[in-house]
C-alpha cells in the first residue's frame, strides 16, 4: 500500500507540475502530458483524450468556473478568467486533487461509447523526460455528479461545451502502474 500511495503522490505531483507550467508559461494549451495515448485490452488505440484534474472536493471550484462563465458571452475573456485562476494557484497542492482524472465528450461520442463498453483502459502519458503508464477502469459519471459538474465548468472556460455532455472518470489501479524513470515504492 505504501508504494501505491508514493506513486499516487508522484504522478498527482507530476500532473500539478505540468499543469502549472502549461497555465503559466503555454498559455493555457495542453501538453502531451494532459492528453495521453488510450489503449483498450483489445490492443486498439482510439487515439488521446484531453484530461482534467479536480479537487477532491468539486463543489467550490465548480461554483467559482461557472461564475466566471456566466459573467461574460465573450469567450476570450472566459477564457482569460479561467487561465488567470488556474494559474495562480489553483494547481499548488497535489494533495487536494482527486486521484482520477476526468475526460467530457459529447453523448454520442463513439469514442466514449467504446472506453464505456471496454470499461478499462491504459492511459500512455509522456513529457520531458518522464512517462507513466496508468491501467484504468473507466466510469461513467451521471449528468449531476459533483465532478461532472466542474468537468462540464471547467471546460467551458476554454471551448463551448457539447450540447449533450458525457463525463468519464478514469480510475488508476496504482498497483499495476509505472513510472520511467521509476518512482521509489516507499
Amino acid at each position: 500500500m505504501a508504494g501505491e500511495s508514493a506513486l499516487r503522490d508522484a504522478f498527482m505531483a507530476w500532473q500539478c507540475l505540468i499543469r502549472q507550467h502549461a497555465m503559466r508559461r503555454e498559455g493555457g494549451r495542453p501538453s502531451s502530458a494532459m492528453t495521453p495515448r488510450v489503449v483498450l485490452a483489445d490492443g486498439s488505440v482510439p487515439g488521446h483524450i484531453r484530461t482534467v484534474l479536480l479537487e477532491s472536493e468539486p463543489a467550490a471550484s465548480a461554483a467559482l468556473f461557472r461564475q466566471a462563465v456566466s459573467s461574460t458571452h465573450d469567450p476570450r475573456e472566459r477564457f482569460e478568467k479561467g487561465l488567470k485562476h488556474l494559474a495562480a494557484t489553483y494547481f499548488r497542492t497535489s494533495r487536494e486533487f482527486e486521484s482520477r482524472l476526468f475526460a467530457q465528450f459529447s453523448r454520442q461520442s463513439p469514442r466514449a461509447a467504446a472506453l464505456v463498453a471496454a470499461g478499462s483502459a491504459t492511459l500512455h502519458f509522456e513529457q520531458f523526460s518522464q512517462s507513466w503508464i496508468l491501467p484504468c477502469d473507466v466510469q461513467d459519471l451521471p449528468g449531476d455528479d459533483p465532478f461532472a459538474t466542474a468537468l462540464f465548468w471547467h471546460n467551458a472556460l476554454f471551448a463551448p461545451p457539447p450540447v449533450a455532455p458525457r463525463a468519464l472518470a478514469f480510475l488508476p489501479d496504482w498497483q499495476a502502474a509505472t513510472a520511467n524513470p521509476p518512482v521509489t515504492r516507499g
